[in-house]
């Protein structure tokens, strides 16, 4: 399928779907990847601070769980990221996505290694830098996006279309897509496909708590914060909205009717019986629309058919322009 369509991220990444995992820090695991992967998206790990040996057990893991392929997320910054560059090369991993940091530091390298290269960028002016430094594609993050993100706070709607005109490369939008309808939208924008994070967390295969989970469920558009420090953003969950989570949670039956399709790992488990709600939880601004708990394949499948069906009915819906 992904040989026979025109569209850039299919065909370089050899997905059916232009949709990805965004590199979850430190919760993009193998489950989750593997399923994204499986369900025509492209899976991308959250390495963020593992070390060489713990990337190589995911990745084992991973292809345990599918032959598809998937991606390696690439925190520059960090200070296992040499190490994860070596081992990407090593084991054949067929893209990656680098972040926060210069692209120029590791792009040339793994290049020559064949990997396709993504980088994320917050504004115009670094998609510039990502394509002078010689990546594949850019990966263009609106400031509704959950985790780190630029003090800018330009939002998804205003960078895409901007950041497509202003480089020569398939421009991914990430940040506030979560359904058909931000995927259709980020399409029309000029981007070549999506980057989807806080949505797949709210997944049967997404190994975080239950209580993570809940709090997606219960959130509004306004549950969540930036908070700033010196050279970054974090959006996370605001204090009220963790308060209702652990109120919820004194509820057993409660909070298993609000999950609705509860996860039934260990974590879940281990969540109900000591009632802890983390002090910082990451979500973006998405995590409004998210009202269950389903398998990722259904949430792939869902925004590939409504996005189909939007654009067979544009004739229709904008006749008003004729």
């Amino acid at each position: 399928m992904a040989g026979e369509t025109t569209n850039p991220i299919c065909r370089a990444l050899g997905v059916r779907y232009p949709i990805l995992l965004g590199g979850l820090l430190q919760v993009g695991t193998a489950p989750l990847v593997a399923a994204v992967s499986e369900a025509g998206g492209f899976g991308i790990f959250g390495a963020g601070t593992w070390r060489k040996d713990m990337l190589l057990s995911q990745v084992r893991r991973v292809r345990e769980l599918t032959d598809k392929p998937f991606g390696v997320n690439i925190v520059v910054n960090s200070p296992f990221s040499e190490e994860q560059v070596d081992l990407v090369i090593e084991e054949g991993v067929t893209a990656v996505s680098t972040s926060a940091g210069t692209p120029a530091r590791y792009t040339a390298r793994l290049k020559e290694g064949g990997v396709f290269v993504m980088h994320v960028v917050p504004t115009v002016e670094y998609a510039r830098l990502a394509q002078s430094s010689g990546v594949d594609a850019v990966i263009a993050e609106g400031s509704e996006s959950g985790g780190f993100t630029s003090l800018e706070e330009i939002s998804t709607m205003v960078l895409v279309p901007q950041a497509v005109d202003a480089v020569d490369l398939p421009v991914i939008a990430a940040g506030g897509i979560g359904d058909a309808r931000g995927f259709a939208a980020a399409l029309a924008l000029g981007a070549a496909g999506v980057q989807v994070g806080t949505r797949f967390l709210g997944t049967t295969e997404a190994e975080v708590a239950g209580g993570y989970k809940l709090a997606l469920i219960m959130a509004e558009e306004t549950d969540t914060r930036l908070v700033r420090s010196s050279k970054a953003a974090q959006r996370q969950v605001k204090k009220d909205l963790r308060e209702r989570v652990a109120a919820a949670l004194e509820d057993e039956d409660a909070a298993r009717d609000l999950l609705k399709n509860p996860d039934e790992s260990d974590s879940w488990e281990a969540h109900l019986k000591d009632r802890k709600v983390p002090q910082v939880m990451s979500a973006g601004q998405v995590a409004g629309l998210v009202r269950e708990i389903v398998p990722c394949r259904e949430i792939i499948e869902g925004m590939v058919r409504g996005a189909r069906d939007f654009f067979r009915s544009a004739p229709d819906r904008f006749d008003f322009l004729e």
